[in-house]
C-alpha cells in the first residue's frame, strides 16, 4: 500500500521491482556510490500524499504523509535530461527525526464535509540532518541492487501513530477517523515516529 506519487511506495524498507527489465543483482559498493539522485519538485493534485494503516487488531494506527526533500549538493531537482526505463521502487528503513523541527500540534480531529483538521494535520516530522547522508546512501544502495543508474522522485514520508480514538464520526469505516460527512474525535496517545526516504530506481537508455 502506498501513500505518495506511486501506489507501490513501500511501508517497509526494501526494493519492489517493476517491469520485465527489473532484476535484483548483487552490485558492488562502487555501483551504489555512482547512483545519481533527482529530488521530487512537487506533488500533483491527483497524487495521494497521505495514508494510514491499522495494526494490532485495530488498536494502533500509523499515519504517514509525504513531504518534499530539497537537494543540498547531494543531487539535483527535477528529472534527468536523458531517457530512462523504470526498474522499481525503493524505500529506506526509518531514520531518526529532527526533534527541533518535528512536533505534534494537537490530538483532536474535527472535519465537516471533509473540511477542517484531519489526523494528518496534527503532526510534522522532519529528517534529522545528521542522518541525511546515511539515508541517501541507503537509497542508493537499494537502487544499485536493481542495477540502477539513478533514483528519481526522491522524497520523504514522516509518520506518527496513535492507539485508538474516542468521539463521533459518520463513516462506513469504523476504524478510521476520516469521514466525508462529519468527524469530531480525540486521538489517544498520538506520538511521532521517524522518517523514510522513497524514490524510483531507473536505468539510462
Amino acid at each position: 500500500m502506498g501513500c505518495t506519487a506511486y501506489p507501490s511506495a513501500l511501508w517497509r524498507a526494501g526494493v519492489r521491482p517493476r517491469g520485465p527489465e527489473a532484476e535484483l543483482v548483487r552490485a558492488p559498493a562502487a555501483a551504489a556510490d555512482a547512483v545519481e539522485l533527482f529530488f521530487k519538485e512537487g506533488f500533483g493534485p491527483l497524487e495521494q500524499t497521505q495514508h494510514a494503516r491499522t495494526f494490532l487488531c485495530g488498536t494502533t494506527r500509523v499515519l504517514r504523509k509525504a513531504q518534499l526533500l530539497a537537494p543540498e549538493g547531494d543531487g539535483a531537482a527535477g528529472l534527468p535530461a536523458r531517457s530512462y526505463v523504470v526498474l522499481g521502487d525503493v524505500t529506506t528503513e526509518e531514520f531518526p527525526r529532527d526533534e527541533a523541527a518535528s512536533r505534534v500540534h494537537g490530538e483532536q480531529v474535527f472535519t465537516v464535509l471533509g473540511l477542517g483538521t484531519g489526523a494528518h494535520d496534527l503532526f510534522e516530522v522532519a529528517l534529522d540532518p545528521a542522518f541525511r547522508p546515511d539515508a541517501l546512501a541507503r537509497l542508493r544502495d537499494y537502487a544499485a541492487r536493481l542495477g540502477a543508474d539513478a533514483v528519481i522522485d526522491v522524497h520523504q514520508t514522516g509518520s506518527a501513530e496513535h492507539h485508538m480514538w474516542h468521539g463521533n464520526q459518520v463513516s462506513l469505516d469504523l476504524l478510521s477517523t476520516r469521514s466525508p460527512i462529519y468527524a469530531k474525535v480525540q486521538l489517544l496517545d498520538l506520538r511521532l515516529r521517524d522518517v523514510r526516504l522513497h524514490g524510483t530506481a531507473v536505468r539510462y537508455e
